[in-house]
C-alpha cells in the first residue's frame, strides 16, 4: 500500500484537491479519494490547517493529483460541475499537479511533476526513501524568470491574476500549449521552418518498433522515413482533399509494412507550424497513404485498412477508455515520426546552414550547430527543466530532460503545497540534496 500525505502550506482553508485516474481493474484499494472528485479537506475545520490529509491505494493506473485554489467564480463552477476538471485555459483557478502510476504487473512506481500547460502552485515532495523533488525558486520568482526566458512582452496576457476565495492574490503563467497565448511563444518556430525549407535540409527519422507494444493490429518493426520540406513531385491517387500545393513537408518509407510498399506521410501547415511545434500536437493536417491499419474514428474498436487517412492529428490515436489497444501499431508508428520531428524542432536540432543540411534523428553528428540550437530551443521547457524537477513540454523524454522518480511501492509521499512566495520552496529541489 502507498500513502500520500497532503500538507496545506498555503494556509488557505479553501484549497482543493482533485483526483483523476483510470478507474480500471488495475486500480486497486483506493482509500480517501474518488476518481474525478474535488475535496476540500480543510474547509469545515474538522482537519486543522496544520494537519495533513492522507489517502492511499494498493495500485493505481494513470493517476493525476491536482491541488488548486479558485476565485468565487471558479468555486461556483466546481460546485455546479463537481465531476468535471477545470480547463487549462480557465482563468478562474491557479494550481499544479503530479502524475503517478503504480501497477502490480510492474512492481514499480512512476512519479513526475509537470508544467507543460501552466505554472501556478508549486509542491515540494518528500519520498519515504529520503529522496525529494520540487522547484529551485518560489513561484513568483519562477514566473518572472520564465517571462524573461521566453521574451514575453510586458503586460502579457499569458500572465493571469486572480483573487482567491481567501482574499489572497494569486498569479499563474500560461504556457505555449494554451491556445489563447500560443502565438506569444511560437513566432521563432515559424521563422525556423522558413529557414529549414530555404536550406533544403533533408530529414531521416526512424519510426518506433511496435513489436512489444500494447497497441492493436499488426506488430511492426522500425522503418526509415526520409523527408523533405516543400511540395512533392506527385501525390498518390485517390485523396479526396489533399493538393500538392497544400503540402509543406513529407516523408516516405520504402518496404513499409510489407515488401514493395511505400508509405507516405504528408503534412500541411495545419499540422506543422509554430503553434503545433510548441504545443506538441495538431487538431488536423496530417495525411497518410496507404493507411495500413487504423482505428475507425467513429468506432475506435473497428480497424480500417487501406486508402487514405486524411486530415488526422499529429498524435494519431484512438480515443476513449480503450485508446491504447484501439490505437493500432501502424498509427503508433506514424505518430512516432511526428513526435520525433516535433521534438527535434523544439530543440533546434535540424540544421539551417549548408554545413548542416542532412539531419538524422539518431545521429547527433548531423545535428544543427550550437548556435542554431540555442536560437530555436523551446525556452519554456529549458527554463523549467533547468530550474526544477518538473518538465515543460510534450515528449520531454525525447529532450533528455524529463525528470521521473521511482519511490518505493509500499512507501509514502509527502506533498507540501506551497505559498507562491514560500522561501522554503528550494529546499525540496533534488539539486539541493
Amino acid at each position: 500500500m502507498m500513502k500520500i500525505n497532503f500538507y496545506n502550506n498555503t494556509e488557505n482553508k479553501d484549497l482543493y484537491l482533485f483526483f483523476d485516474y483510470a478507474d480500471t481493474a488495475k486500480t486497486v484499494g483506493v482509500k480517501g479519494f474518488v476518481d474525478m472528485t474535488y475535496l476540500q479537506p480543510w474547509k469545515d475545520g474538522s482537519l486543522a490547517l496544520t494537519d495533513h490529509y492522507t489517502c492511499s491505494f494498493d495500485w493505481i493506473e494513470s493517476g493525476t493529483f491536482w491541488y488548486l485554489v479558485t476565485n468565487t467564480h471558479g468555486a461556483s463552477t466546481i460546485k455546479n460541475n463537481s465531476k468535471i476538471p477545470m480547463g487549462t485555459a480557465d482563468k478562474n483557478w491557479v494550481g499544479g499537479f503530479f502524475e503517478l502510476t503504480s501497477l502490480e504487473s510492474d512492481q514499480k512506481v512512476y512519479f513526475d511533476i509537470t508544467n507543460v500547460d501552466q505554472v501556478g502552485l508549486f509542491c515540494g515532495i518528500k519520498f519515504s526513501d529520503g529522496k525529494k523533488c520540487g522547484y529551485g525558486t518560489p513561484t513568483k520568482e519562477f514566473i518572472t524568470g520564465l517571462e524573461s526566458a521566453c521574451s514575453l512582452k510586458s503586460g502579457t496576457s499569458a500572465k493571469v491574476k486572480l483573487k482567491g476565495t481567501d482574499g489572497v492574490d494569486y498569479t499563474k503563467l500560461w504556457g505555449p500549449t494554451v491556445p489563447e497565448v500560443t502565438s506569444q511563444y511560437s513566432q521563432s518556430y515559424n521563422d525556423y521552418l522558413t529557414a529549414i525549407k530555404a536550406n533544403c535540409t533533408a530529414l531521416i527519422i526512424n519510426s518506433d518498433s511496435t513489436q512489444d507494444s500494447n497497441h492493436g493490429g499488426t506488430k511492426l518493426s522500425p522503418f526509415t522515413f526520409t523527408g523533405a520540406f516543400g511540395e512533392p513531385d506527385t501525390l498518390p491517387a485517390g485523396s479526396s482533399s489533399l493538393k500538392k500545393s497544400d503540402v509543406i513537408l513529407w516523408f516516405k518509407a520504402d518496404d513499409c509494412t510489407s515488401a514493395g510498399t511505400t508509405t507516405y506521410i504528408f503534412f500541411t501547415k495545419e499540422a506543422i507550424n509554430g503553434g503545433t511545434i510548441v504545443s506538441g500536437n495538431s487538431a488536423s493536417g496530417m495525411y497518410v497513404y496507404p493507411a495500413f491499419e487504423y482505428a475507425d474514428p467513429i468506432n475506435p474498436g473497428t480497424i480500417k485498412k487501406g486508402g487514405w487517412a486524411e486530415n488526422v492529428s499529429l498524435n494519431w490515436t484512438a480515443t476513449g477508455l480503450n485508446a491504447v489497444p484501439d490505437t493500432t501499431c501502424f498509427q503508433a508508428m506514424i505518430s512516432s515520426v511526428g513526435r520525433d520531428l516535433v521534438t527535434a524542432l523544439n530543440l533546434g536540432y535540424i540544421g539551417v546552414t549548408e554545413a548542416h543540411n542532412n539531419f538524422n534523428y539518431n545521429d547527433t553528428t548531423t545535428y544543427a550547430s550550437e548556435a542554431t540550437q540555442l536560437k530555436y530551443i523551446n525556452q519554456w521547457n529549458k527554463y523549467i527543466t533547468d530550474n526544477s524537477d518538473s518538465y515543460g513540454m510534450a515528449y520531454s523524454d525525447g529532450t533528455h530532460a524529463k525528470v521521473q522518480f521511482h519511490p518505493p511501492v509500499d512507501g509514502s509521499i509527502d506533498c507540501h503545497i506551497l505559498k507562491q512566495n514560500d522561501p522554503d520552496t528550494k529546499d525540496y529541489w533534488s539539486k539541493t540534496t
